[in-house]
């Protein structure tokens, strides 16, 4: 009998994965664009915007928000980054920080440090960072040479130890075509803003078919590299389940913490073989099924298709009982 209730469970959870797969569309992905006056857009428009423009023309099931602070210094950058991650529960988020603190004389390890810690933050959060060099500096009349010679190359170092894509936007506007990407040796001109939007765009798994290598965070490793995309319904509707059933109690959040430590390597290996595929497909149609059940409001259904069986093997017993008095 508790074979029979464990099929019933299965079967309801199995009916309801093929009920999702009908009714949910894809998850439009909400990218945040996070950084200082040259992410807000200082006397120019946005990259924000291009890149928007891109998404769009490409048909990419996207949207871009905004989330550049003017003057912003890499440390206050730390301290913000909770609250938007919260506020917009990004897919991905696109980190560009650390010029006001290249002019201001701070520290190149303090930006780097505190960059990586934007990173972490992040990747703790189920979003998926895109690290940007910092853009040039001519303000002075010649090119602050720490960014390009130290600060950049630790940057990249640091995102290559997360997996994060560290994208080059250092080299992309540095150049003979510099001096039309920006306008004030600093703030870069609605040419240079295009530059940036498609620099971020070739990272994006819309903008590049090798965009996303699934690593560097989006919390649902195995699912994305058993379906394929992070667009993939499935596997937003296992995004909305830990968001709404793990990350909101301590039990739920060590499970996921631990879920981040150590299914990385599983997800790399089914990516990595075309039959492994399938079968994790198979296997997590299950757990799809609980989560639609759940994050749909049906989980009363999931209870009635269990107690039905242990009622009626209760009734059972209890009629053979009977019947041996």
């Amino acid at each position: 009998m508790k074979r029979q209730i464990l099929i019933a469970g299965i079967s309801l959870l199995l009916v309801a994965s093929y009920c999702q797969a009908a009714e949910l569309p894809a998850e439009k992905i909400r990218i945040v664009a996070f950084g200082d006056s040259i992410t807000a857009g200082y006397r120019s428009t946005p990259y924000s915007y291009y890149l928007q423009q891109l998404l769009d023309a490409n048909n990419c099931n996207s949207t871009v928000i905004n989330e550049g602070n003017p003057g912003e210094l890499t440390a206050q950058g730390v301290s913000r980054i909770d609250d938007v991650i919260a506020e917009h529960r990004p897919h991905y988020i696109l980190i560009m920080e650390g010029a006001n603190d290249a002019r201001s004389g701070v520290s190149g390890d303090v930006i780097v440090s505190d960059l990586a810690r934007m990173m972490d933050k992040a990747i703790a959060a189920g979003a998926i960072p895109k690290v940007s060099a910092i853009t040039p500096n001519t303000e002075s009349g010649s090119e602050y040479l720490p960014i390009p010679e130290v600060i950049n190359p630790q940057i990249q170092q640091q995102a290559a130890a997360r997996s994060v894509a560290y994208v080059d936007n250092y080299s992309a506007l540095a150049g003979p075509n510099w001096a039309s990407y920006n306008i004030d040796g600093l703030h870069l001109s609605p040419a240079g803003q295009k530059v940036v939007a498609q620099q971020f765009f070739n990272f994006i798994p819309c903008g590049s078919a090798s965009g996303d290598s699934g690593g560097g965070g989006g919390g649902c490793f195995i699912a994305t590299a058993a379906y394929g995309s992070i667009l993939e319904p499935q596997v937003a509707l296992l995004r909305e389940f830990r968001d709404t059933y793990l990350l909101t109690n301590a039990a739920g959040r060590k499970f996921v913490e631990l879920y981040y430590a150590y299914s990385p390597p599983a997800a790399d290996f089914i990516r990595a073989h075309q039959s492994v595929k399938a079968a994790a497909r198979i296997f997590l149609l299950p757990l799809v099924g609980l989560a639609y059940l759940m994050v749909k409001g049906y989980g009363y259904v999931l209870m009635i298709g269990l107690i039905i069986p242990v009622l009626f093997l209760v009734s059972k017993k209890k009629h053979k009982h009977l019947s041996s008095v």
